[in-house]
């Protein structure tokens, strides 16, 4: 894949290079040399079984009759396939839906990486449970939100009268989970059984990502021989001047450790815009960690002229399509007024897969000019502790008191933060080199999205600072290792509901209502544990006019 780079950028990707080059990158990448990142012993035993996804792609060309086999017969058997997963296991198979769309003939794709009742729904409604198949993707296995999906799925195809329910079921997972026993004990139509050396945001080209891509019509031999091909150019013998995943991974690390800027601003056309929610988990869970990070913001609206500050690096994804003209010409201004621009040209949609890969090594790269270990992701745990611990007081008939709270103010924020003055609030809090994160755990329907999308921009008007977005509890399974992670660079704004109309999940205590706003009240309190700066908002019916009353003070 080509690439181009401005002035100012070229002289950073140098910086860059020189740097890896010292480092020996190339030689001890290929060589699954762990002291490339740290040397201490617990890193050097941890990083080598992490990296089975650097040739990932010849493993999954053995396996791919089988996959091929299994999406024949679903082709003939279901009309939707439905994937349950989080994080690695939901983020590529949206890509791979957007990019290519209802294929005619093949299964509806529907990705589910959600709690929220309302969105639950929203898919039910969708779909026949007789006539659809449900996949079931975890690594690990014991991930909350695709189990309590899985509870609920299971019922529905069983009330739908299909006498062996476990045939509308497939998994995908690492060996010796328990997602593998409970699909034995259920028996499901397929049990996929991935590399225990492949993290989940490392994983597209894995069957985490080729799987849903070939059940949908997706033709996923054509994706990974091109990324196979394309991975001789990202080789220790190719050239540095023809290694784009080298150059990328230079851009990034060079940017944020020696000019101060950590805010990776993605420029994507429309017809590739959900590329931007993969790379903003591989990024932000890879490098947000001991005090350091670099901030992905994806999705933010492009503008010419827009007053960017300092902080900010781009990186234009271009596709060739119509919508690109208008991403180009924002890039273009954004070079002519002296940011720093990395251009990247995807010839046609079928070098996504080599993009994944070119993005996973820059990634690993970062991190060895960072000096942090891009494979492990040490404080995502605490939230889904406290979610758990919330949920054990729903379970014993007990109801927290600041789980439904309209307004909660972290500690660390001196002052009084009210409602009725929540932007000049929010604005007063602000440092000199804060992001601020709106993090929505609603249903986006169309008037919640818009309200909500219309708040970012709003804010991003307001205080011309980067503006996270992400919907929870997905977020927590992307950029939510860097909010506590980081070097306490952002502020952040969560807004929580009651739902329209709540679901009981099969087996359990609470609702997918009350498990949603556990989650979001677990990560409010992982966050202020950590010293953040976090306001939680609690809406009432209807959601968007609330939105919209905050939105109306910027």
């Amino acid at each position: 894949m080509n690439t181009q780079a401005t002035p100012m950028a070229e002289g950073i990707i140098r910086e860059g290079e020189i740097k890896l080059e010292g480092l020996e990158f190339n030689t001890k990448f290929w060589a699954k040399d762990p002291t490339l990142w740290k040397h201490d012993k617990e890193h050097i035993e941890f990083i080598p079984k992490f990296l089975g996804w650097q040739k990932v792609y010849d493993w999954t060309l053995k396996h791919l009759d089988e996959v091929q086999t299994f999406a024949n017969d679903v082709k003939q058997n279901f009309k939707h396939c439905v994937i349950m997963g989080m994080g690695g296991s939901s983020l590529a198979p949206e890509v791979f839906r957007s990019v290519f769309g209802k294929q005619e003939g093949w299964p509806e794709l529907i990705v589910l990486d959600t709690t929220n009742p309302d969105w639950v729904a929203s898919a039910r409604e969708r779909i026949n449970p007789a006539e659809t198949l449900f996949i079931f993707a975890s690594k690990s296995g014991g991930t909350v939100e695709p189990s309590s999906q899985f509870a609920y799925f299971m019922d529905e195809v069983k009330k739908s009268g299909i006498k062996e329910a476990g045939q509308n079921f497939a998994a995908i997972t690492d060996p010796g989970t328990g997602l593998e026993t409970l699909a034995k004990k259920h028996n499901f139509r397929k049990i996929f059984l991935n590399p225990a050396d492949i993290g989940g945001r490392f994983s597209a080209l894995s069957l985490f990502g080729i799987v849903p891509a070939a059940v949908m019509g997706v033709d996923v031999k054509k994706i990974l021989t091109i990324a196979k091909e394309q991975a001789a150019t990202f080789a220790p013998e190719a050239p540095i001047k023809d290694n784009a995943a080298v150059k990328l991974g230079a851009f990034m690390g060079a940017c944020n450790v020696n000019h101060s800027k950590d805010k990776l601003t993605l420029l994507t056309p429309s017809d590739f815009a959900t590329f931007g929610l993969w790379a903003e988990q591989l990024v932000a869970e890879s490098t947000g960690k001991e005090g350091k990070g670099i901030v992905p913001v994806a999705g933010e609206p492009l503008r010419k002229n827009f007053d960017y500050r300092e902080d900010r690096f781009f990186v234009h994804l271009s596709t060739g399509s119509e919508d690109d003209k208008r991403v180009s010409a924002v890039s273009d201004d954004l070079a002519k007024r002296g940011y720093p621009v990395m251009t990247i040209e995807l010839p046609n949609t079928y070098y996504l897969g080599a993009m994944f890969l070119l993005w996973e090594i820059a990634t690993a790269a970062a991190g060895a000019i960072l000096g942090i270990d891009p494979f492990d992701q040490p404080n995502v745990q605490e939230a889904k502790t406290l979610a758990k611990n919330i949920l054990a007081e729903l379970s014993a008939g007990k109801i927290p008191a600041e789980i439904n709270a309209p307004l909660l103010v972290s500690k660390d924020i001196a002052g009084d933060v009210k409602l009725s003055t929540l932007a000049q609030d929010l604005y007063s809090i602000l440092e000199s080199n804060d992001y601020v994160a709106v993090l929505p755990y609603l249903n986006p329907s169309k008037d919640v999205d818009e309200a909500v999308l219309a708040l970012r921009d709003k804010i991003m008007e307001r205080t011309k600072r980067a503006v996270l977005f992400g919907y929870g509890p997905r977020y927590l399974h992307s950029t939510g290792q860097l909010h506590k992670g980081d070097g306490n660079n952002g502020v952040f704004l969560i807004l929580s509901a009651d739902p329209k109309n709540d679901i009981k999940i099969p087996g359990q205590n609470y609702t997918f209502g009350q498990l949603c706003n556990a989650q979001a009240l677990g990560d409010f309190q992982a966050l202020e544990s950590k010293g953040r700066r976090v306001i939680k908002i609690h809406l009432a019916q209807p959601v968007a006019e609330g939105i919209k009353q905050i939105s109306d003070q910027f």
